[in-house]
């Protein structure tokens, strides 16, 4: 519903550069594997832990300078649950 397109990268493999932790707050709930990373100001979710792969990091696709990277495939499914 939030149209969150993204990818999922081990959590060794990510970098947040700069000081920008001073500016995230993390939320979870539950079981608590999933960590959902909001920037305090503006509300968005740019990367977070997903609870199915809770050893990597989930990047949004709109969060990225698209300058960074020459090819994004996109594969749709329907994760629904009856």
């Amino acid at each position: 519903m939030r149209g969150n397109v993204h990818f999922v990268v081990l959590y060794q493999r990510f970098e947040l550069l700069g000081d920008l932790e001073q500016f995230i707050i993390i939320y979870s709930f539950g079981t608590h594997t999933a960590k959902y990373t909001f920037y305090k100001f503006c509300g968005k979710t740019s990367f977070y832990t997903p609870g199915q792969h809770p050893n990597g990091i989930a990047v949004t696709l709109a969060c990225l300078d698209p300058r960074t990277f020459s090819h994004v495939e996109i594969h749709n499914f329907e994760n629904a649950v009856i």
